[in-house]
């Protein structure tokens, strides 16, 4: 009996084990299940390197440390090239919107005057070193005028007198000037004197050089008798007659 269970179960195995190999020879798709075996096998080898690299690596935090890195170093280029391309592009609007002149009326009336003063030009000390040539060259009545590049207009009942002027710096140094400390303006009857509520100041005049610059003062249309007091604020001064028209 014992024999009997032996042989049969050699039997078995024999059968077994060549239909598996008369599959392996013969069988195409056994042959391809075989290699989708040994990839699927190769894949979960390769999973527990790299989940037991991440596990027991000591260079673990080095890693995301470096991924961190560059994630951030990318959101931070890609807002730099937006913000540099936004930057480019106002300032290419910009240009197209300076591009068009600003343009004001005419003046109301004008007077040529070319009224030349020399003013000594003192170091820190007191000391004269130089001369400023100061010239009026022309005085004029506006309803507009030109501020900082943008047009102003003056309120009903208004007008601006504007002084235009001619500074020369003779001196080896460039200075700077407040033009409006030697010119007063006085109207009609009135004891007051008028500061230039319009200026540049202070003008900066570089070594041997010339600048045109302008005063302004906000008056009643209808004022009369405007005369102007030219001299330095501690000296003498002389009186000018304005006739505009």
């Amino acid at each position: 009996m014992k024999n009997l269970a032996a042989n049969l179960s050699t039997t078995i195995a024999n059968f077994f084990k060549s239909s598996t190999l008369a599959m392996t020879d013969y069988s195409s798709g056994s042959f391809h299940s075989n290699t989708q075996s040994s990839s699927f096998q190769n894949s979960g080898m390769q999973f527990k390197k790299i989940k037991r690299f991440f596990r027991n690596s000591p260079y673990l935090p080095f890693v995301l440390v470096g991924v961190v890195v560059v994630i951030i170093a990318g959101v931070v280029i890609g807002k730099f090239v937006s913000n540099q391309s936004q930057s480019s592009t106002q300032t290419l609007g910009a240009a197209a919107n300076n591009s068009k002149q600003v343009t004001v009326a005419k003046p109301i009336a004008i007077q040529t005057l070319n009224k030349n003063f020399d003013f000594p030009l003192k170091d820190s000390t007191g000391k004269e070193v130089s001369k400023i040539h100061y010239q009026i060259q022309s005085a004029e009545l506006d309803n507009q005028i030109v501020v900082q590049g943008q047009v102003a207009t003056a309120v009903q009942g208004r007008v601006f007198l504007v002084l235009n002027l001619k500074i020369t710096n003779n001196y080896s140094k460039s200075v700077q000037l407040n033009t409006r400390d030697y010119i007063r303006l006085i109207v009609g009857n009135s004891s007051d004197k008028l500061a230039a509520d319009i200026h540049s100041d202070p003008v900066d005049i570089e070594a041997i050089a010339t600048k045109y610059t302008r005063l302004g003062f906000p008056i009643d249309a209808n004022a009369k008798s405007l005369k102007l007091e030219v001299g330095e604020i501690s000296g003498t001064k002389q009186t000018i007659n304005l006739n505009l028209k």
